[in-house]
C-alpha cells in the first residue's frame, strides 16, 4: 500500500472530522442542540453552525487555488437573508469568531435541521476543494485568515485543529445531556 501524500493526509482527516461534527449532533433533540449549558458555553447548534460558516469561508478563499474562484454558500444561496442574519454582526469573518457569547447566544439560528443542512451543503464544498490538491497547489502560498503568510497545507492542518476544538465541545455537551460523549468510540 503506498504512503499517503500530505494532500491525501489532510483530505482523510478533513472527512472523517465533517462526519464526525456531523454525528456528533444527530443523537440531540432541537431543545438539547439549542441549549446553552451555561452563559459560557455555547450550544452544540452554535457550535455546528459556527463550524459550518468556518467550513463555507475556507472552501471560498481557496477556491481559486483549485478551481475557479466562487463565492460563499452562505452569500450565494442566500442563506443569511433566509434566516434573517442580514445586518447581524457574526464576528471575524462572518463566522462567530470573537463574537462573544453574549451576542452569540442571541443568534436567530434556525432549526437544527437547517444549520445542520447547511453545514453539512459547506463541508462538502470544502471537502470537494481539498480533494484537488495536488503537490503544487497543497504547498501554494497562502495568506490564512489571520494573515499569516503560509502555504494551503499549513493553513488546512490548523483549520482541521480548530475543527476537532469544536468537535471536542460537541462531544462533552453531549454528554453532559447523557448521551454519548464520544463520536469515536
Amino acid at each position: 500500500m503506498p504512503i499517503p501524500t500530505p494532500s491525501e493526509i489532510v483530505s482523510s482527516r478533513l472527512n472523517r472530522l465533517d462526519a464526525q461534527l456531523l454525528q456528533a449532533i444527530d443523537g440531540l433533540t432541537e431543545e438539547e442542540a439549542s441549549k446553552w449549558p451555561t452563559d459560557t458555553a455555547p450550544s452544540c447548534k452554535w457550535h455546528l453552525w459556527h463550524m459550518g460558516r468556518w467550513a463555507d469561508y475556507v472552501q471560498a478563499l481557496i477556491s481559486p487555488i483549485v478551481d475557479e474562484e466562487s463565492p460563499e454558500l452562505w452569500e450565494f444561496a442566500g442563506v443569511a437573508e433566509e434566516w434573517g442574519f442580514d445586518g447581524i454582526d457574526l464576528g471575524m469573518w462572518g463566522a462567530g469568531s470573537g463574537l462573544g457569547n453574549e451576542t452569540g447566544k442571541y443568534l436567530p439560528l434556525p432549526s437544527l435541521e437547517n444549520v445542520r443542512g447547511y453545514a453539512a451543503e459547506a463541508f462538502d464544498l470544502l471537502e470537494k476543494r481539498i480533494a484537488r490538491l495536488d503537490g503544487v497547489s497543497f504547498n501554494a502560498p497562502f495568506t490564512d485568515w489571520h494573515d499569516n503568510e503560509t502555504n494551503v497545507g499549513d493553513a488546512m492542518v490548523g483549520y482541521i485543529a480548530h475543527a476537532n476544538r469544536h468537535l471536542g465541545m460537541l462531544e462533552a455537551i453531549s454528554g453532559i445531556f447523557g448521551k454519548d460523549g464520544s463520536v469515536t468510540v
